[in-house]
């Protein structure tokens, strides 16, 4: 599988409706939801009616989601989801989530998937800085941040994600685009 990634392109693109049965396995799959603002199932329904109600314009909508995929000469297959959000045109700043489905992880794709993101956010959008909120357990997060994407380590908040019994800090990390 390595060998084929290594050839293998990775694009972002609008969420389709097709993509809903896929969305509907990822948002609902408890492991991940610690890590994101999940916290109940979401419906199929409900993803449908995302997907069909799409708002093109991410500033007047405040958020963007885009379907991350791979792309080979014969076949493209979404592989996970990135999203922007809290899109600030004012303050030229968005902040960044994303998740890559577990059989897709190890191969660089989240990191292709964000320096991607940061020349949209960049080109098209025409921000200034791409930032994103990780758990202090999230050890393959903060890899992917800090090492992988040239993100930057700019603050925690202690005691910030509740984790049962415990909480755990929220660390800030920001990378400037121009």
């Amino acid at each position: 599988m390595g060998e084929r990634l290594e050839k293998t392109e990775v694009r972002l693109r609008a969420m389709e409706p097709g993509d809903v049965d896929r969305m509907y396995l990822w948002e609902n799959d408890r492991s991940i939801w610690p890590f994101g603002g999940t916290r109940a199932p979401i419906s199929r329904h409900q993803l449908w009616e995302y997907a069909n109600n799409y708002d093109a314009n991410p500033f007047s909508a405040g958020q963007l989601r885009l379907i991350i995929e791979t792309a080979t000469e014969d076949a493209t297959e979404p592989c996970g989801t990135l999203d922007l959000y809290d899109i600030d045109p004012v303050n030229s700043r968005a902040m960044v989530g994303i998740m890559v489905a577990p059989q897709w992880r190890g191969h660089g794709i989240a990191t292709r998937a964000l320096t991607l993101a940061g020349e949209y956010c960049r080109d098209t959008l025409g921000l200034a800085t791409l930032a994103s909120e990780v758990a202090a357990d999230n050890s393959p997060s903060i890899t992917l941040f800090e090492e992988k994407a040239g993100f930057t380590r700019v603050g925690t908040r202690p005691s910030w994600f509740r984790r049962g019994d415990r909480f755990v800090a929220s660390i800030l990390f920001q990378k400037k685009l121009i």
